[in-house]
């Protein structure tokens, strides 16, 4: 006998469920490495995304410090041409990253501050960039253009030799009050071993996944597989007669179980059939023994029970040909008509019971077909909101990553601000010390003067000492003309004196003078730092709120980022169950549809035109008739064959379609 999809099944690529499972495994094995890819993809994008961002944080900051020292010199607190040797020196001294720095260069492209290579201040720089621009003119026109950008090119790290560059990005700001571009970088050459490794990550993750689904997936359909083939083996040996065939999963208590118990029926009414000629044979030999003695008297008798034997035997041909609309119509001699009865009986059983195995099929059928479009639908959404939580944990994670180089930024510029503000306290110290120093030699100039006053009035009265011992010595005449040469000396000492004493005074005073100009200079320049030391202690108290923010913002975004990979993880294991879950519906559905085809073997109705008749020659006739007719229903209108299974329009309408065709008494005939 030939398998019900035997004409079908050679056109079909995938004939056993074990090449649609390989095929779904494959099928999910490509999905999985277009996955991997696509966030490799977007793993690349962050890094760099990561790396643009930490650029223009920290390049935000500098710019600032920049901007604040323009403002000074707006307000008209220092100039012009001081402001800018504050702004270099603090850009020059900014880090980031333990080793990146800061550079700045003119309108021209020279470069009038770098961070890591002072010599290379004042010098245009002749790298080129990666568009083949000089480096200097493509920072200065990405800068002008677009008042920030980056730019990629090739350059030395600190410490290694000029010939042997590495690849980096810098972003690089236009300050246009001084028309600097200031601009700062960091080394992407790490980026590609940081990308490798993602993708190792990833295909292993996918490796596992990828095994765990397969196996589960190979046991339960191997499994639904084996037992779905054995029962349908058997029923094709009960159909070609065999009845000693072993039903396998009786004791089962699913569908399979119940079908398997549907058939047991058959296989009991096929013993019955066997056992029945055999009691008929028997019947027949005790009759042609009892004809010798009575043959007259039994004559009759012998031919009711040839008839009723052969009815039986025709009755049991059109059981083992599958139809089971056949009914013994006219009665048998009243000692054996019950077996006529019982056999009408049996017969009407095994074909309600294979009526409701077969409508139960199609119940299968259509619940299987409604369940594989649900896990279907089930598994597209489940996929697409992995997907959406997967973007929305990469967007998280970069925002996270974002606040934290944020944090780290403001605590560094609180670090730098801070030494601004020790160093600005230690200048007003030294200052302080100035003007103490400065009051010491004032004191000590006015000390001086006091003491050039006395030698001025010491030479005063030496001057008229010796005018009186001049004249003294005049009286004295002769005797005293040595002591008034004496005099007369002594006189012009204290004359030379007195000058040098008012000398003296008078340059003490100058210097006196400018003393207390210069401790004036000095006070002021004391307040002016006490003013600095004040404002950088209230930027240092911004930025230390700004620190604080930022780290407990980026907490926040930790949490939330780990809620949303939990979610993630829920999702994705959702989606594996719903892909085992349609596999499996799709081998079931697969599975009723040969169970379908194997019930279709059995004729289950008549038409009301063709119902019994008296004699056994015309049942016959129908029998081979029936016997010899297609698996198709027949329009009585038409007279076109019609396929056995018709799809029906709504669903909820199909139990009262599958009762309506399962009915005994209904018009037509059908085959399951």
């Amino acid at each position: 006998m030939k398998q019900p999809d035997e004409k079908t099944g050679g056109r079909r690529v995938f004939k056993t469920i074990r090449s649609r499972l390989a095929a779904i495994v494959a099928l999910f094995a490509f999905a999985l490495v277009a996955v991997v890819t696509a966030l490799t993809w977007m793993g690349a994008d962050a890094i760099y995304a990561a790396r643009r961002d930490q650029l223009r944080t920290v390049s935000e900051v500098a710019n600032k410090v920049i901007e604040q020292q323009y403002q000074e010199f707006k307000a008209g607190k220092i100039s012009e041409a001081e402001a800018q040797l504050r702004a270099k020196a603090a850009v020059r001294a900014m880090r980031y990253n333990t080793n990146d720095y800061f550079f700045v260069q003119d309108d021209v492209g020279t470069s009038i501050v770098h961070g890591a290579r002072p010599d290379q201040e004042g010098v245009v720089s002749n790298t080129v960039a990666l568009d083949g621009r000089p480096l200097s003119l493509a920072m200065h026109e990405t800068a002008v253009a677009k008042g920030a950008g980056f730019v990629e090119y090739q350059y030395a790290k600190p410490g290694a030799a000029l010939d042997n560059p590495s690849p980096k990005l810098s972003y690089v700001k236009w300050f246009a009050p001084w028309k600097w571009v200031l601009g700062t970088g960091v080394y992407i050459d790490d980026v590609s071993a940081q990308i490798w490794q993602r993708i190792y990550v990833s295909a292993g993750i996918g490796l596992g996944f990828l095994l765990a689904i397969g196996g589960l997936a190979c046991v339960v359909v191997l499994g639904l597989s084996r037992r779905l083939n054995d029962l349908s083996q058997a029923m094709v040996s009960l159909a070609e007669g065999k009845s000693d065939v072993e039903l396998p999963a009786m004791r089962s208590d699913d569908e399979i179980g119940r079908m398997a118990q549907a058939v047991q029926v058959f296989k009991d009414a096929a013993i019955e059939k066997t056992r029945l000629e055999a009691q008929a044979g028997t019947t027949h030999r005790h009759a042609e023994e009892a004809r010798a003695a009575h043959e007259a008297e039994k004559a009759e008798e012998a031919r009711q029970l040839q008839f009723a034997t052969d009815a039986l035997g025709e009755g049991m041909e059109h059981l083992a040909s599958g139809d089971l609309a056949f009914r013994l119509e006219t009665p048998f001699q009243a000692k054996v008509d019950k077996l006529r009865l019982d056999f009408n009986r049996s017969v009407e059983k095994l074909q309600h019971t294979m009526l409701t195995i077969a409508s139960n099929t199609k119940g299968i059928g259509s619940g299987t077909e409604e369940i594989s479009r649900a896990a279907d639908d089930m598994s597209r959404r489940t996929e697409q909101q992995a997907a959406s939580l997967e973007e929305t944990a990469a967007a998280l994670d970069e925002i996270t990553a974002t606040v934290k180089k944020t944090a780290e930024g403001a605590a560094h510029a609180r670090e730098v601000v801070s030494n601004a503000k020790t160093d600005a306290e230690k200048s007003g110290e030294v200052v302080r010390e100035a003007i103490k120093a400065m009051g010491g030699i004032e004191k000590s100039s006015q000390q001086i003067g006091q003491i050039i006053g006395v030698i001025d009035e010491i030479a005063f009265q030496t001057n008229l000492l010796a005018l009186n011992a001049g004249v003294e010595a005049a009286r004295a005449g002769d005797a005293g003309r040595g002591f008034a040469v004496v005099a007369s000396e002594v006189r012009a000492l204290a004359q030379r004196s007195a000058e040098a004493a008012k000398e003296i005074k008078a340059l003490i005073s100058t210097s006196s003078t400018q003393v207390e100009q210069g401790v004036d200079l000095v006070g002021k320049a004391g307040q002016a730092l006490e003013r600095i030391a004040t404002q950088i202690a209230e930027m240092n108290t911004v930025i230390a709120d700004i620190a604080v923010g930022a780290r407990e913002q980026a907490t926040g975004l930790q949490q939330v980022n780990t809620a949303i990979n939990q979610m993630d993880q829920g999702t994705q294991q959702s989606a594996a169950m719903a892909e085992e879950s349609t596999a499996a519906t799709h081998a079931l559905a697969q599975e009723s549809d040969e169970l379908v085809q194997l019930v279709s073997q059995f004729q289950l109705s008549t038409q009301a035109a063709g119902k019994g008749s008296n004699k056994v020659e015309p049942m016959r006739a129908r029998a081979a008739n029936s016997s010899s007719a297609k698996p198709f229903s027949v329009n009585p209108s038409s007279g076109k064959p019609q396929p056995a299974i018709r799809a029906v329009a709504s669903r909820r309408g199909e139990t009262a379609v599958r009762k309506a065709e399962a009915a005994p008494d209904a018009d037509g005939w059908e085959e399951f």
